[in-house]
């Protein structure tokens, strides 16, 4: 197998340092998604950091669950390294500010671990995992661009 990229993005009328603030807490913060079927649940005590692990769960009846861990994080970006479960690999999530804007990117560099993962991942969880991905962004964006407003 070989490792594959899926990549989201958004552009956000923001500043980077409250765009930073927002993806430091991806999973955890207030605006994340009600109807996201994407959970992350704290393993290790704040704050956020190289190092803090999670566990991510998928929200349905026998779905999987794996466990990441913060590789890195800077100013204008964190990445996550998956350890186990159905994907090897990592996320990361960063900013390209411009004039007035931020943009958002979600990459997802994976590779679907197993015959059996790789068949549900192709057939089920791709699309459940975009929808998801778009529905976080677009909650993100709402937050950020209300806060500019008030």
């Amino acid at each position: 197998m070989s490792f594959n990229e899926n990549i989201h993005s958004v552009v956000v009328r923001s500043d980077p340092a409250a765009a930073r603030s927002e993806i430091l807490w991806w999973g955890e913060a207030s605006w994340w998604p009600a109807n996201c079927l994407m959970r992350f649940v704290r393993l290790t005590e704040r704050p956020v950091q190289k190092g803090t692990r999670y566990r991510q769960e998928v929200l349905l009846p026998f779905a999987p669950t794996w466990e990441v861990e913060i590789e890195n994080v800077t100013d204008t970006s964190i990445t996550r390294r998956f350890l186990n479960g159905m994907f090897k690999g990592s996320e990361t999530i960063s900013l390209v500010p411009s004039r007035g804007t931020v943009e958002i990117i979600y990459r997802m560099h994976y590779e679907v671990q197993g015959l059996v993962n790789s068949l549900l991942w192709a057939l089920f969880f791709k699309n459940l995992h975009d929808r998801n991905i778009k529905m976080i962004l677009a909650s993100l964006k709402g937050f950020l661009e209300k806060g500019n407003r008030e």
